[in-house]
């Protein structure tokens, strides 16, 4: 009975070499293209390579989608705020006799 040695179909699978090769977007008019417009023809080209893809996606998103503007609360000092000031003196006045 024999151990060891290769066997049929046993190990890692070679990868498949394709043939088809890429020769960028189709795009009807390059007089008029912007930078925007050819990263967004790449990232919508089915037959792209997906590292190209994913890198027209990185380039043409900050574009493509603005960054959120932050949220004004419109809450300032407390000082600024209406009636605070008599309030607050009285409570945090060091005069006040602790119960």
């Amino acid at each position: 009975m024999a151990r060891g040695g290769a066997r049929p179909g046993a190990g890692r699978k070679k990868k498949t070499q394709t043939t088809e090769e890429w020769n960028g977007p189709v795009i009807a008019d390059y007089s008029t293209l912007t930078p925007l417009e050819f990263w967004k023809a790449v990232l919508r080209d089915p037959r792209a390579p997906f590292e190209l893809r994913a890198m027209a996606a990185d380039k043409a998103g900050p574009f493509m989608h603005a960054k959120p503007a932050p949220i004004a609360t419109g809450q300032g000092d407390l000082g600024d705020m209406p009636g605070a000031g008599s309030k607050w003196e009285r409570a945090m006045s060091p005069d006040r006799t602790m119960n």
